[in-house]
């Protein structure tokens, strides 16, 4: 072989080796890491909040029909809700159950209240027989107005004596005869149980007042 062939394989055989080398190589692709997916959170359904049953208490006065009226409901659905076997006996204070739903009634307004005048007593003392005499001696009252409650009203004289009047109720148009002398009270006839005439003096005067104080009649005595 001579010099110059050999020489050339040799450059053959490195141009062959640049050219592997030069040869890009295969590159794996790297895998991108994948996102999880998203997590579904389930929301909570609320079931509806159960009612309160409204319970009604018995009054005085009602009647099943009329407690099932004003709840727009039957008797039978009433009395069915609480075991009633007769719709016709109930009880003051037995607590009912509406069944629901219900329609609550609207309170109904009181009524204004009438105001009453306030009328004063119309009493007079019509006169007083048999002065001087204690077991005859009698003063008449008369009611000429409305009916009045005498207890603990005082009757006196110009010299000091009273009489208080006892749990009495005069009505309207009626007398009362209160007697100086003895004796057991009734409604139309009192007693001062006294031994000794009480209008027996000249120019005396009778006098009517009430537990306060108040004079509603007099009546001089000549």
């Amino acid at each position: 072989m001579t010099h110059g062939g050999a020489r050339s394989r040799q450059c053959v055989l490195l141009l062959t080796l640049l050219l592997v080398a030069c040869r890009p190589g295969t590159v794996s692709p790297t895998a991108r890491p994948t996102a999880p997916p998203p997590t579904v959170t389930p929301t909570a359904v609320l079931a509806p909040p159960t009612p309160t049953p409204v319970v009604y208490v018995i009054q005085p006065g009602d009647s099943l029909s009329a407690i099932a009226d004003r709840y727009g409901m039957s008797v039978e659905e009433l009395s069915q809700a609480n075991d009633i076997a007769d719709p016709n006996v109930i009880q003051v204070g037995q607590k009912l159950v509406i069944p629901g739903p219900t329609t609550v009634p609207a309170a109904t307004a009181p009524p204004t209240p009438t105001v009453t005048p306030n009328i004063p007593p119309q009493l007079e003392i019509v006169d007083v027989v048999s002065r001087g005499a204690p077991t005859a001696e009698t003063l008449i009252l008369a009611n000429r107005g409305r009916g009045v409650a005498l207890q603990n009203w005082t009757l006196r004289d110009g010299q000091g004596n009273v009489f208080v009047f006892p749990n009495l109720y005069l009505a309207t148009g009626t007398e009362v005869r209160i007697h100086t002398g003895n004796g057991t009270n009734t409604p139309q006839h009192l007693y001062w149980n006294r031994d000794t005439a009480v209008w027996g003096e000249p120019e005396d005067t009778a006098i009517l007042a009430d537990d306060r104080g108040v004079i509603y009649a007099s009546r001089p005595l000549s």
